[in-house]
């Protein structure tokens, strides 16, 4: 029943269609929300401009997008229960600009604007999803990262036994651990954030009814890898590794 309706709605889009307008479809539903062929390319030129990949978008580029788009509607009840504060233009704006920051030509207003143009996006295209990562970069904060915990014995053992090791490895001299506590307690605390995420994940996919109706857009990277902070594809935590720390 529930896929003869999404099928219904797919003819009436393209009755509603005028000739030679390319029709949008449902290529997924997680639960009772339905993804469409255009969330999937619009999620994979995002990724592109974020990365800033040149070329075309690719089928792998999308297959990957809707594993994305996947996993934050798994997530996005949750935003809304614990990060109902509205992002002010002020954040959205310093976001957004340490983001053009990270992207060749994306400093300038010129070039920032020629690479919306290139991968197809509008200004609020971005800030819309720039908007959804800062909320839920606060649902993890509040869901996540308040519950961890770092003590001084596992910071101990992380130094001894991977960050001296690491530098020794690449002939570098280990600083003392004072200097570099700071630094392991983050990477440390960042790990478990992502552990904790990857089972809080995997329990939302086994909880949910996840159908795909578009064979060329297969949920492959649900079996290939474990999920973690990184499938939701937000902008890149900055974790200090050990050849980092040891410089500063």
């Amino acid at each position: 029943m529930r896929k003869a309706c999404l099928l219904s709605i797919t003819i009436v889009l393209s009755a509603s269609a005028h000739p030679g307008e390319t029709l949008d479809r449902i290529v997924a539903t997680v639960d009772r929300h339905a993804i469409t062929r255009s969330d999937v390319e619009q999620e994979a030129r995002f990724s592109h401009l974020a990365d800033g990949k040149l070329g075309e978008v690719t089928l792998q580029d999308e297959i990957a997008a809707l594993g994305r788009l996947v996993d934050r509607d798994l997530v996005a009840d949750q935003v809304l229960v614990f990060a109902t504060l509205e992002v002010s233009k002020k954040e959205l704006d310093a976001r957004l600009m340490e983001m053009r920051s990270q992207i060749p030509g994306g400093e300038s207003d010129s070039g920032w604007h020629r690479l919306l143009e290139e991968n197809g996006l509008t200004e609020e295209d971005v800030e819309s999803r720039v908007r959804q990562e800062i909320q839920t970069l606060r649902f993890i904060d509040l869901r996540f990262r308040s519950e961890v915990r770092v003590g001084p014995r596992s910071v101990q053992t992380y130094y001894d036994t991977k960050f001296v090791p690491d530098l020794k490895k690449r002939n570098l001299t280990p600083p003392p651990l004072e200097k570099v506590q700071d630094q392991i307690e983050e990477i440390l605390r960042e790990e478990r954030v992502n552990a904790l995420i990857s089972d809080w994940l995997k329990t939302m996919r086994n909880q949910s009814r996840i159908q795909t109706f578009d064979p060329s857009l297969p949920l492959t990277g649900f079996e290939r890898k474990t999920p973690d902070i990184s499938d939701l594809h937000f902008l890149p935590l900055h974790i200090t590794g050990p050849a980092e720390a040891a410089k500063q």
